[in-house]
């Protein structure tokens, strides 16, 4: 008998409901409210007692049993969690699961493989599909792959991928958890290629001296967090106020050969799509020749923005990618696979002498001996890794890269739709604070008619957005703009349509911005 109880014929039954609950679900994820309607009130004196009691449990010695927690999964928990799924959810940049992705993240979870090692002897499923899955999302984002014979690369000088003929530049890919780790993994792997480029020193076995310094523009939050992390320190990650969408490099060159004077190398953290408005660096060609003259590591992150590259109508945005040595994508974002899944793509010459100098890691337990490929747990963060590339595998080998391109192009519509009606039909109800939107997202507030405080702006901005998200017909997130309170709409939802959710959605903000 089994330490736990099992009965083969209950958990058999759940696993239908829980089939038929997500069918439901999926069937019904255009009309749901964005924002649940919580079984847990705001104030728990108002909470029924059975929602008292539920919020009363601890850890019980004998438990409820499958049965009774099943009942309050599906019943209690279940219905407080946020559609961030849907369509009309614009709060995060979140895509949703596309109907590949979610059957394969099923297979992920009943299989629950470790997908932390390679099988040089007889090639795992794991092994296989990770290296076509990583494949297909360099040829996604029009990279040469490092397996590319040099043959078949383009010849044509308007192709993105050209002059890719040395090895040097042709790139792999790998999952982490998300855009977080992908940028720990990157400036990881830029200190310890700077400290034996410039010092002669190997940071990972001696321990890091401080002579690295990270260069920034735009950048995501998670930039100053991965310097915290790895010891290379917040004030070590220096922000250009020149690094901007429309000046060029110089500034960048500058303070390079400054740093270089001071005894000290520098790194790159370029950002692709501006989290608040999606907006790009216009001279990414130029900081790519200034980052190979002066012998820079060039990060790109692209968390949400790479995937411009999916589409001819706004690859001309993320010109450049390919000159970088390690780039940032995001998985559960614009390829609405589920959470979590980040994308590090990456030169395969970095791959070990640098990556597995930095994240090696061997036991008497875990085969030692790679194959071509090193394992992902000798070139990652983790050792312990769920099978996230496949649903990455299972989707792009569903919809191609003409289904990714409609997901961008129909997205970046519906954002530049909602722009343009705020910036030319309902100015007075709204203000557009960007000066274009050139992706998927819009920065917005409402439309003052005289001068307020900034208090008082943020007072108005939070109940418009309160308001707005209280409708249930969309949800969006706060930020701050240029030092302005802002409302932040991503669009990145694989379900979204122009047609279909836009009148929705602007009769909602008609309505919301006239009171």
């Amino acid at each position: 008998m089994a330490v736990i109880p099992e009965d083969k014929t209950l958990f058999k039954s759940l696993l239908l409901r829980a089939a038929e609950h997500a069918s439901e679900k999926h069937d019904h994820c255009d009309e749901v409210s964005a924002l649940p309607a919580s079984p847990f009130p705001a104030d728990l004196q108002s909470a029924s007692a059975q929602i008292k009691s539920f919020l009363a449990l601890t850890l019980e010695e004998h438990g409820a049993g499958l049965g009774t927690t099943a009942e309050e999964l599906f019943s209690i928990i279940a219905p407080s969690i946020a559609n961030s799924a849907g369509p009309r959810y614009f709060g995060l940049v979140t895509g949703g699961v596309t109907p590949a992705a979610f059957v394969a993240d099923w297979i992920v979870t009943t299989y629950d493989q470790n997908a932390c090692m390679h099988s040089p002897e007889a090639m795992s499923g794991f092994s296989v599909i990770d290296e076509q899955a990583m494949k297909m999302v360099v040829d996604l984002f029009k990279l040469p792959r490092y397996d590319t014979p040099k043959s078949h690369l383009s010849e044509d000088p308007n192709e993105i991928a050209t002059g890719h003929e040395d090895l040097r530049q042709r790139f792999k890919a790998m999952t982490t958890t998300g855009s977080t780790a992908s940028n720990i993994v990157g400036m990881a792997v830029g200190r310890q290629w700077l400290g034996k480029e410039f010092f002669g020193v190997d940071y990972s076995e001696d321990g890091y001296d401080g002579r690295v310094v990270v260069i920034t523009n735009m950048a995501h939050a998670t930039v100053w967090k991965a310097a915290s992390i790895l010891g290379i320190g917040r004030k070590q990650v220096i922000e250009l106020p020149s690094l901007g969408s429309s000046i060029d490099g110089d500034e960048l060159e500058q303070e390079v050969i400054r740093q270089r004077n001071q005894g000290k190398a520098a790194m790159v953290f370029l950002s692709f799509g501006e989290v608040n408005t999606g907006i790009f660096p216009s001279y990414s060609r130029r900081v790519g020749e200034i980052c190979k003259k002066h012998n820079v590591y060039l990060h790109i992150d692209g968390a949400f923005g790479i995937y411009a590259r999916c589409s001819p109508k706004y690859q001309h945005l993320a010109d450049g990618l390919e000159l970088a040595h390690s780039i940032t994508a995001c998985g559960h974002k614009w390829l609405n696979v589920p959470y979590d899944c980040g994308l590090f793509l990456y030169r395969q010459v970095l791959e070990k002498p640098t990556m597995v100098s930095v994240f090696s890691s061997s036991a008497p337990y875990l085969k030692s001996v790679d194959g071509p490929h090193p394992h992902p747990l000798n070139i990652s963060i983790e050792n312990s890794r769920r099978f996230r590339s496949l649903p990455v595998w299972a989707t792009l080998r569903s919809y191609g890269r003409a289904g990714y391109e409609s997901i961008v192009n129909e997205n970046c519509r519906f954002a530049k739709t909602m722009f343009d009606w705020m910036k030319d039909t309902r100015p007075d109800l709204y203000t557009v604070l960007a000066d274009e939107c050139p992706l998927n997202i819009v920065v917005f507030a409402k439309t003052s008619s005289q001068e307020k405080s900034m208090e008082t702006k943020s007072h108005e901005n939070q109940d418009l957005l309160n308001r707005i998200n209280n409708t249930g017909v969309a949800y969006f997130s706060p930020t701050v703009w240029r030092g302005r309170p802002a409302i932040r709409a991503a669009i990145s939802n694989w379900r979204t349509t122009v047609d279909r959710d836009w009148p929705l959605v602007r009769q909602m903000l008609e309505e919301q911005g006239s009171k």
